[in-house]
Protein backbone atom coordinates (compact mmCIF):
# COMPACT_ATOMS: atom_id res chain seq x y z
CA UNK A 1 0.00 0.00 0.00
CA UNK A 2 1.31 3.42 -0.87
CA UNK A 3 0.84 6.52 1.26
CA UNK A 4 -1.53 7.87 -1.40
CA UNK A 5 -3.69 4.72 -1.17
CA UNK A 6 -3.83 5.03 2.63
CA UNK A 7 -4.76 8.72 2.46
CA UNK A 8 -7.53 8.12 -0.06
CA UNK A 9 -8.92 5.17 1.89
CA UNK A 10 -9.04 7.10 5.16
CA UNK A 11 -10.64 10.14 3.50
CA UNK A 12 -13.34 8.05 1.82
CA UNK A 13 -13.95 6.02 4.98
CA UNK A 14 -14.45 9.04 7.24
CA UNK A 15 -16.61 10.88 4.71
CA UNK A 16 -18.91 7.91 4.03
CA UNK A 17 -19.06 6.85 7.68
CA UNK A 18 -19.98 10.35 8.83
CA UNK A 19 -22.80 10.61 6.32
CA UNK A 20 -24.20 7.10 6.90
CA UNK A 21 -24.01 7.18 10.70
CA UNK A 22 -25.36 10.73 10.87
CA UNK A 23 -28.31 9.93 8.63
CA UNK A 24 -29.02 6.70 10.52
CA UNK A 25 -29.18 8.53 13.85
CA UNK A 26 -31.24 11.40 12.46
CA UNK A 27 -33.71 9.44 10.34
CA UNK A 28 -34.36 6.18 12.16
CA UNK A 29 -34.83 7.13 15.83
CA UNK A 30 -38.06 5.78 17.33
CA UNK A 31 -38.33 3.12 14.61
CA UNK A 32 -37.66 -0.62 14.41
CA UNK A 33 -34.30 0.21 12.79
CA UNK A 34 -33.24 2.32 15.80
CA UNK A 35 -35.52 1.63 18.76
CA UNK A 36 -34.50 4.50 21.00
CA UNK A 37 -36.00 7.86 21.81
CA UNK A 38 -35.27 10.87 19.65
CA UNK A 39 -33.38 12.38 22.63
CA UNK A 40 -31.12 9.32 22.95
CA UNK A 41 -30.47 9.28 19.20
CA UNK A 42 -29.63 12.99 19.35
CA UNK A 43 -27.22 12.30 22.23
CA UNK A 44 -25.47 9.65 20.10
CA UNK A 45 -25.39 12.08 17.19
CA UNK A 46 -23.79 14.71 19.41
CA UNK A 47 -21.13 12.20 20.50
CA UNK A 48 -20.12 10.78 17.15
CA UNK A 49 -20.70 13.40 14.45
CA UNK A 50 -18.46 16.21 15.79
CA UNK A 51 -15.62 13.71 16.15
CA UNK A 52 -16.12 12.26 12.67
CA UNK A 53 -16.36 15.74 11.14
CA UNK A 54 -13.13 16.60 12.95
CA UNK A 55 -11.54 13.48 11.47
CA UNK A 56 -12.67 14.56 7.99
CA UNK A 57 -11.21 18.03 8.51
CA UNK A 58 -7.87 16.62 9.69
CA UNK A 59 -7.59 14.14 6.83
CA UNK A 60 -8.64 16.59 4.11
CA UNK A 61 -6.34 19.32 5.44
CA UNK A 62 -3.40 16.97 5.43
CA UNK A 63 -4.26 15.60 1.99
CA UNK A 64 -4.23 19.13 0.60
CA UNK A 65 -0.71 19.79 1.90
CA UNK A 66 0.66 16.25 1.56
CA UNK A 67 -0.18 15.98 -2.13
CA UNK A 68 2.16 18.90 -2.78
CA UNK A 69 4.87 17.03 -0.84
CA UNK A 70 4.35 13.76 -2.73
CA UNK A 71 2.64 14.63 -6.04
CA UNK A 72 3.07 11.15 -7.55
CA UNK A 73 1.78 9.43 -4.38
CA UNK A 74 4.31 6.61 -4.88
CA UNK A 75 6.01 6.58 -1.48
CA UNK A 76 5.64 3.29 0.33
CA UNK A 77 3.44 3.49 3.41
CA UNK A 78 5.44 3.41 6.70
CA UNK A 79 2.50 1.81 8.55
CA UNK A 80 1.20 -1.74 8.01
CA UNK A 81 -2.01 -1.82 5.97
CA UNK A 82 -3.99 -3.46 8.75
CA UNK A 83 -3.23 -0.53 11.08
CA UNK A 84 -4.88 1.79 8.58
CA UNK A 85 -8.06 -0.08 7.73
CA UNK A 86 -8.70 -2.28 10.79
CA UNK A 87 -9.53 0.41 13.42
CA UNK A 88 -12.14 2.13 11.21
CA UNK A 89 -13.69 -1.17 10.15
CA UNK A 90 -13.84 -2.35 13.76
CA UNK A 91 -15.51 0.92 14.77
CA UNK A 92 -18.21 0.49 12.11
CA UNK A 93 -18.59 -3.18 13.09
CA UNK A 94 -19.08 -2.20 16.76
CA UNK A 95 -21.71 0.39 15.90
CA UNK A 96 -23.51 -2.05 13.59
CA UNK A 97 -23.46 -4.84 16.22
CA UNK A 98 -24.69 -2.42 18.90
CA UNK A 99 -27.53 -1.26 16.62
CA UNK A 100 -28.49 -4.85 15.82
CA UNK A 101 -28.41 -5.76 19.52
CA UNK A 102 -30.60 -2.77 20.33
CA UNK A 103 -33.11 -3.82 17.66
CA UNK A 104 -33.20 -7.42 18.90
CA UNK A 105 -33.40 -6.39 22.57
CA UNK A 106 -36.48 -4.30 21.85
CA UNK A 107 -38.42 -7.22 20.38
CA UNK A 108 -41.08 -8.87 22.55
CA UNK A 109 -39.79 -11.82 24.58
CA UNK A 110 -36.16 -11.00 23.77
CA UNK A 111 -33.55 -12.49 26.08
CA UNK A 112 -31.03 -9.80 25.14
CA UNK A 113 -30.65 -6.81 27.43
CA UNK A 114 -29.48 -3.76 25.50
CA UNK A 115 -30.73 -0.23 25.95
CA UNK A 116 -30.03 3.23 24.59
CA UNK A 117 -27.36 3.88 27.25
CA UNK A 118 -25.43 0.77 26.17
CA UNK A 119 -25.75 1.87 22.54
CA UNK A 120 -24.34 5.31 23.42
CA UNK A 121 -21.46 3.62 25.26
CA UNK A 122 -20.70 1.48 22.18
CA UNK A 123 -20.69 4.60 19.99
CA UNK A 124 -18.39 6.40 22.43
CA UNK A 125 -16.03 3.40 22.47
CA UNK A 126 -15.93 3.25 18.65
CA UNK A 127 -15.21 6.98 18.43
CA UNK A 128 -12.41 6.63 21.00
CA UNK A 129 -10.76 3.96 18.87
CA UNK A 130 -11.00 6.20 15.81
CA UNK A 131 -9.44 9.11 17.70
CA UNK A 132 -6.56 7.02 19.02
CA UNK A 133 -5.78 5.52 15.63
CA UNK A 134 -5.98 8.90 13.88
CA UNK A 135 -3.60 10.45 16.39
CA UNK A 136 -1.09 7.70 15.61
CA UNK A 137 -1.59 7.62 11.83
CA UNK A 138 -1.72 11.28 10.84
CA UNK A 139 1.94 12.15 11.61
CA UNK A 140 3.14 9.05 9.72
CA UNK A 141 0.87 9.32 6.69
CA UNK A 142 0.80 13.10 6.44
CA UNK A 143 4.28 14.41 7.28
CA UNK A 144 4.95 18.11 7.47
CA UNK A 145 5.74 19.66 4.14
CA UNK A 146 9.49 19.91 3.53
CA UNK A 147 10.57 23.45 2.82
Amino acid sequence: MTIGDARRWLALYFLLTTVVVGLYLLLFAKSIALPMTREDANACFQIVIPVLVGQIAIIFQWIATANAFDPDQKLQCPVPSWAIWLPPLLAIFMIAIAAAALIVANQPKSQLSMGPESFKNAVTFAVSILNASTILLVPRLFPKKQQ
